[in-house]
């Protein structure tokens, strides 16, 4: 599903620049890249993670909280 809606975005994406551009070899290419960047991406690999997939662990990583509050005791108990 990730891959087709890839695939669509890049498919509209190339239309646009087609409306600006009107160079027809120049958008099939875009949208035949499209497509394969967005099935190569959502490939799951040997750990069952994508490049999609291991992106949004990145971001909600970062989004998580950072900073652990502790306490300084004495190591000795002094």
């Amino acid at each position: 599903m990730q891959s087709v809606i890839g695939s669509l975005f890049g498919g509209a994406l190339a239309a646009v620049i087609w409306l600006f551009s009107r160079n027809v070899a120049f958008t099939v290419v875009m949208v035949l890249t499209a497509i394969f960047g967005s099935v190569m991406m959502c490939t799951k690999d040997q750990n069952n993670q994508s490049v999609v997939d291991q992106i949004g662990n990145m971001i909600r990583f970062a989004k998580s909280q950072q900073i652990y509050p502790y306490r300084a005791l004495s190591e000795w108990g002094e």
